[in-house]
């Protein structure tokens, strides 16, 4: 028989595969345990009880949460429910009238909600989904929002028509026109879809030339733009300024002064009339040949009446699809239908013209480029160059040579990675793209590879592969007061993983919520005072929907009374009572009380929504309970000729290190419990014990076994911090 002390030092490796738990030799393995449920780890170190959820409010049905940030002191979170938009801020609900929700209406059922994609600028969030029209809401004032379809009069559009026997005609060029096809083109699908015409030529206009005699009322074309003569000013000669503005009216000479031949003075006015193409907006279908339009940008004059064979239809449409994702990139507002990107002009968000007025492609023009291998695309993310996950792959979209600007005619897309990609937003923080590979089972990190001149990813799941059993379905990062990447699963239970890559810490843990709480949908919001990090929940409860939020991560020299470990729970703060009401959410739940710091006996939620105390309070927190457990791996003690491991052990002894701790029983190889209680003789009775930290030594009366593991579970809803785990094990020689 031999003995040792091992030590515990760090808990922070979070909750290991069990394909590691035979791995002594990695260092993970002396950070990491078997089970961490209901505490977090955080970079010094320690595992830290995980915060409690605050009920909000009833959600008008299962939702999915979106954050909206117009400035760091100004947060709002969007319940999206069916056909409905709620608003939340200053962690309350945005209300009409006492308990009346501001809402709005809006084209997406429920069952669409999963793959509504977003992305915000300034005041406006844009929104899109592949089975409906793009939308933009705006925050018109502090409580108010307005949503409408997003107006893309300028594209994008498909490739032009090549085929020279297919033409269209139409009968206006402005106001309300009929589009007539050669042959069948069109369908009922097309209707709010645009169509962009192209003159073939501009050859039945004279072209503009200096010194020329015209009148007043004839036309010149210049550079591919066609003009008016609308004033003369007596002279009847054309200047030597040709003209080229795309709008308005410009002279094209001073109006004085003669050449050597005594001719002049020179100068017209033109005034702009169309240039090469124009687009329509389809309003009505009539057949396959024929349709109405709205003209949105004035048809060339010699298409009006005229066919022609330059013609495209935009690209999104019912019949053609709408975007499924938004991102903003490089000042560019940018979608991506089926495998294509559409990026805009810059600067101009919801102008996606491909050419400008005179047909050329200039750098700022709109972007429209495939991924190879075409794949659709699952998220796009803005970073130096736009990230791009497909099922099969992940791409980057860049300029094709750094030496010209990013634009239409210079622009590439490379591949990176062949992970595959689930439909899950990813979350892009410190230049490293975070998002969930196809199976959802696991989470990539995209990071740039200066040696390799590449992105590569690495698995943040490597060391629990077993975390997403039941399919990642969310994700939300909080940088503040810890970095903690959250997500959510399929069995509605949430996950947490420690992220500080810089200090190469990675640990997960699960977090599921109390007792017959289901997490749907999770999001991060900044709180009402600009500081920390928030994370908010949307979970259903039997028949009902809850609207949560999580409370901060406890800090040492928090005052225990306003501890706050419960979940769907609320808070009561004034004068002492004995009844606490308010909790009609929950009639008929077993439910956790802590009444000034103090645990109190589980209560059952009487149909009124109350619970009786034992005796007055001034400060109650109400909420159901939830699990709270560490288990540690088997403890590499080392024995007289080597390893411990597989060897009958016994545990003698263990020294417990914590912080501001209280509420926790301690179960060594399945003996019986020890708890942490701090009961002193110098606390009256009439108060809660308070908080210890130090070191809880207690002699162990277990079995012995070959795996010697030791079990922390919360008992009560108190703050819990585990530093160190210090055991004194008996080793056999086999």
């Amino acid at each position: 028989m031999s003995r040792a002390s091992p030590i515990q030092a760090s808990l922070n490796g979070g909750e290991l595969s069990p394909r590691l738990h035979g791995r002594v030799d990695q260092r993970i393995y002396g950070n990491g345990v078997e089970e961490m449920i209901g505490y977090l780890p955080v970079l010094q170190g320690p595992a830290i009880a995980a915060p409690g959820t605050r009920f909000v409010e009833l959600a008008k049905g299962a939702s999915r949460l979106i954050p909206f940030e117009y400035n760091i002191t100004q947060s709002y979170v969007i319940e999206a429910s069916d056909l409905t938009f709620r608003f939340f801020t200053n962690d309350a609900r945005i209300e009409t009238a006492p308990d009346v929700a501001y809402e709005i209406a809006t084209p997406w059922p429920y069952a669409d909600l999963s793959e509504l994609a977003y992305e915000q600028s300034a005041d406006i969030l844009y929104l899109c989904h592949a089975a409906h029209p793009p939308q933009k809401l705006s925050r018109t004032g502090a409580s108010t929002f307005a949503l409408a379809a997003l107006d893309l009069t300028y594209g994008p559009f498909e490739d032009q028509n090549i085929v020279e026997t297919a033409t269209m005609t139409a009968d206006g060029i402005t106001g309300s026109v009929t589009i007539t096809a050669s042959s069948a083109q069109f369908e009922a699908g097309d209707v709010d879809g645009l169509i962009r015409i192209e003159t073939e030529d501009l050859n039945g206009i004279a072209a503009w030339e200096p010194g020329l005699e015209v009148s007043t009322g004839e036309y010149r074309t210049w550079n591919g733009r066609v003009f008016q003569c609308i004033d003369t000013a007596g002279t009847g000669r054309t200047g030597t300024v040709a003209p080229v503005h795309p709008s308005g009216t410009e002279w094209d000479g001073s109006g004085a002064g003669k050449d050597i031949n005594d001719k002049g003075p020179y100068g017209v006015q033109w005034t702009y009339i169309h240039d090469r193409y124009g687009i329509v907006k389809i309003t009505g279908f009539t057949n396959a040949t024929t349709v109405t339009a709205t003209v949105v940008r004035r048809l060339p004059w010699l298409t009006g009446g005229t066919s022609t064979w330059r013609w495209s239809f935009g690209a999104f449409s019912s019949r053609r699809g709408w975007p499924h994702y938004v991102t903003i990139w490089n000042e560019r507002l940018t979608f991506a239908k089926n495998a294509t990107v559409y990026a805009s002009v810059v600067g101009d968000y919801e102008n996606f013209a491909e050419i400008n007025s005179t047909g050329e492609q200039t750098a700022d023009q709109a972007i429209r480029v495939s991924v190879p291998n075409p794949n659709i695309i699952r998220w796009l993310a803005a970073d130096r160059e736009l990230l791009i996950g497909t099922a099969r792959a992940e791409h980057v979209l860049k300029a094709q040579s750094t030496a010209a600007a990013l634009g239409p005619k210079n622009v590439r897309i490379d591949t990176q990675s062949t992970y595959g990609s689930a439909i899950v937003r990813p979350i892009l923080t410190d230049g490293r793209l975070l998002f969930v590979q196809k199976a959802r089972r696991k989470i990539e990190q995209i990071d740039f590879a200066v040696e390799r001149d590449r992105n590569e990813a690495t698995d943040l799941t490597r060391f629990a592969e077993h975390i997403g059993k039941d399919r990642i379905v969310e994700l939300a990062f909080a940088q503040e007061p810890d970095r903690h990447l959250w997500a959510v699963d399929g069995a509605g239970s949430l996950l947490a993983c420690l992220y500080e890559p810089s200090d190469q810490a990675l640990g997960w843990a699960r977090r599921p919520l109390g007792s017959g709480l289901i997490a749907n949908s999770i999001c991060r919001c900044t709180d009402p005072q600009g500081e920390l990090d928030q994370i908010w929940i949307s979970a259903s409860y039997g028949d009902h929907h809850f609207i949560l939020r999580m409370d901060p991560i406890w800090q040492s020299g928090n005052d225990q009374a306003d501890a706050f470990f419960v979940d769907a729970g609320l808070s009561y703060a004034g004068a002492p009572v004995s009844v606490v009401g308010g909790l009609s959410h929950l009639v008929g739940a077993e439910v956790d009380i802590l009444v000034d710091g103090a645990s109190h006996p589980r209560r059952i939620v009487s149909e009124a929504g109350t619970v009786t105390l034992d005796a007055p309070a001034s400060k109650v927190h109400v909420g159901l309970p939830y699990i709270g457990r560490i288990k540690t791996l088997r403890f590499e003690a080392g024995g007289d000729d080597g390893t411990s491991q597989g060897k009958i052990k016994r545990i003698n002894r263990v020294t417990l290190r914590v912080s501001e701790t209280l509420g926790i029983k301690i179960q060594v190889q399945g003996g019986e419990d020890v708890v942490l209680e701090n009961r002193l003789d110098l606390v009256p009775m009439d108060q809660g014990p308070p908080l210890f930290s130090g070191d809880f030594i207690f002699e162990a009366i277990g079995d012995y076994d070959r795996d010697a593991q030791i079990v922390i579970d919360r008992v009560a809803p108190l703050p819990s911090t585990i530093l160190s785990i210090m055991p004194t094990i008996t080793v056999g020689e086999r």
